[in-house]
């Protein structure tokens, strides 16, 4: 498993892209994107991003998905290169889409360790597993409880997917900071 994190912007997309191809050279490359077009910016990134894989020399399968792992890669062979793009989107759909149910947080730990379990079930099958993630833990406390309790999830997150990983990478301003 390798997780490359960095700020909004920072090239850390590119990086794991080109990555996963030198790694998934012979190999099925699954695309899981997180992202959900709910207002023009997200639509233009989400564009963005279709475009940019579709210029590769590469053959995504591009899996979509909000908060449940499709049913359709739950199973994964050691020629699978996932390339789960991302964690802080990913994360915001559990909290926004369910708005309800997350004003428990028994249901957001649930959903946690749903994709735990399902990272290091990729990994026991010995598909090769990139985790993308947006570095949103350096800004000051928010006022917000709702900002918090993201940040803490996030937070939490992030180290546990770092202490399974085999690699950890950090991109700033195109510039990768191999960290594990």
């Amino acid at each position: 498993m390798i997780f490359i994190t960095g700020g909004v912007r920072s090239g850390k997309s590119a990086f794991a892209e080109k990555y996963a191809r030198q790694l998934g050279e012979n190999k099925l490359l699954y695309y899981v994107a997180t992202g959900v077009s709910f207002d023009d910016e997200m639509k233009k990134r989400i564009v963005r991003h279709q475009r940019d894989r579709q210029n590769q020399k590469a053959n995504w399968n591009t899996v979509e998905m909000q908060v449940q792992i499709p049913l359709t890669i739950q199973q994964l062979s050691k020629d699978a290169v996932v390339l789960f793009e991302c964690v802080t989107t990913w994360l915001s759909n559990v909290l926004f889409n369910y708005e309800a149910e997350c004003k428990n947080s028994e249901y957001i730990n649930n959903c946690i360790e749903s994709l735990q379990k399902q990272l290091l079930a990729w990994h026991q099958q010995g598909a090769t597993i990139i985790v993308v993630s947006n570095e949103v833990l350096d800004e000051l406390p928010s006022r917000y409880k709702e900002v918090n309790l993201y940040r803490k999830f996030l937070g939490e997150l992030h180290q546990w997917i770092v202490q399974h990983s085999d690699e950890a990478y950090e991109v700033q301003y195109q510039l990768v900071q191999q960290w594990k």
